[in-house]
């Protein structure tokens, strides 16, 4: 079993979903609908798919399953941070999010055990276009540093980030063991 560190670890969740979705053979288009179909994270290991992503993520079996479920919605990859796609242009244009800032609240304030659902409600909102690797992180690693980065990313603002700009896609920000 292979053990990646932080910054692995949302590459292999985009490998194996780049994997999963771009075969597309029946057995794929089978195991993605299963994983969609999943009501919780066991639900999703019933998948041998989500297996194989649990066997190479050794984590937290229940949030690597939740990662899986989430991934099975998103059908393309996108470049900008996932807050960012459904969050204001600006901090003061309220009227240009795709996701009302009530909707982003309770995502904010949803606890681990209870990312599956949210997160798939925001990959549909979405359209089923999703930054992978931050969507990666942001289930692996929720926490107080993974909400504070959306909070910015949502209201376009760049504070608290170094040299004032984003972070780069793929590249979680570091988190201390104590938040993970």
């Amino acid at each position: 079993m292979t053990n990646p560190d932080r910054q692995d670890a949302p590459n292999v969740a985009f490998e194996w979903w780049n994997r999963l979705t771009s075969q597309r053979s029946g057995h794929q288009r089978a195991a993605i609908a299963r994983m969609k179909r999943a009501a919780t994270p066991i639900e999703v290991m019933y998948e041998p798919e989500a297996l194989r992503l649990i066997e190479r993520l050794p984590r937290d079996p229940d949030r690597v399953a939740t990662l899986a479920g989430v991934l099975a919605w998103v059908g393309s990859d996108d470049s900008r941070p996932v807050a960012r796609a459904v969050g204001r242009s600006s901090l003061d244009d309220s009227e240009s999010a795709d996701l009302s800032e009530a909707r982003f609240r309770r995502i904010l304030q949803t606890p681990p055990g209870d990312l599956m659902d949210a997160m798939r409600r925001l990959v549909r909102v979405t359209k089923g276009k999703a930054n992978v690797r931050d969507l990666s992180v942001a289930v692996l690693y929720w926490g107080h540093k993974v909400r504070q980065n959306w909070i910015f990313n949502y209201y376009n603002v760049n504070a608290g980030r170094p040299e004032g700009r984003n972070t780069a896609p793929g590249l979680p920000p570091r988190i201390p063991q104590s938040e993970q």
